[in-house]
């Protein structure tokens, strides 16, 4: 099978145990690599790192040693790509995070692209207090993206933090009041918590704000004929 159509099953179809099957007998570096990420996204963080160590895929081991705590380690191996990797500079940035090291500034791009997946991670690893911490600092890492209070509230409201992802989905909403997708998580967790009325305003409100947002009509539909 060609690497577009692996792709295609790890990526869309999500078909990750017959990737399993298709490259079990492989023993490329892409094929570890894949095999990798597949252990990390489904739990099983030590075949990750080993599959990634046989890919000498540096990065794969670094974020292996951060999600099983093994700080140290992590940092040594970042140190030797960080000038190669956006990646790497982002996850030394969370490493100093956690020590209260304040030496290394993100990017906007970076917040953009690696917030979300890594707390997304961490909850996947029950990394609480990894994720405290993190969560924390969302007034500090306003200063370099805005909508971080957005990302921070999505990854809460799809782990099912219903409280702590309606204070920071408010928060964003002080910031970026024309947000319809801002309005409409807050809309779903009302949904949640049975509280219809501030739900249906929160979708009105989406709606209003866009000109028009069809997630937010869609429920509202949905709302009404029940």
């Amino acid at each position: 099978m060609l690497k577009y159509e692996i792709e295609k099953l790890f990526y869309i179809d999500k078909d990750y145990s017959g990737i399993r099957k298709l490259q079990k007998d492989s023993s490329n570096f892409w094929s570890f690599s894949i095999l990798g990420k597949i252990e990390l996204y489904t739990g099983n963080i030590k075949k990750a790192y080993n599959y990634f160590n046989k890919a000498k895929l540096i990065y794969g081991c670094c974020y292996c040693n951060f999600l099983m705590g093994k700080i140290d380690e992590a940092k040594t191996l970042l140190n030797l790509i960080r000038e190669s990797s956006s990646a790497a500079k982002w996850l030394i940035f969370l490493i100093n995070i956690l020590e209260d090291n304040y030496s290394e500034i993100p990017t906007y791009f970076q917040i953009r692209n690696f917030y979300e997946q890594d707390l997304n991670m961490l909850f996947k690893y029950n990394k609480t207090d990894y994720i405290k911490k993190i969560i924390s600092e969302n007034k500090y890492l306003e200063h370099f993206n805005k909508e971080v209070y957005k990302y921070s509230g999505r990854v809460l409201l799809n782990n099912n933090q219903l409280e702590l992802a309606e204070k920071f989905l408010q928060k964003s909403l002080d910031i970026f009041y024309k947000d319809p997708e801002t309005h409409f998580m807050l809309g779903e967790i009302y949904e949640r918590e049975k509280r219809l009325f501030n739900a249906k305003k929160s979708y009105e409100l989406a709606n209003e704000v866009n000109g028009g947002y069809f997630p937010a009509k869609k429920k509202l539909k949905v709302l009404k004929t029940n």
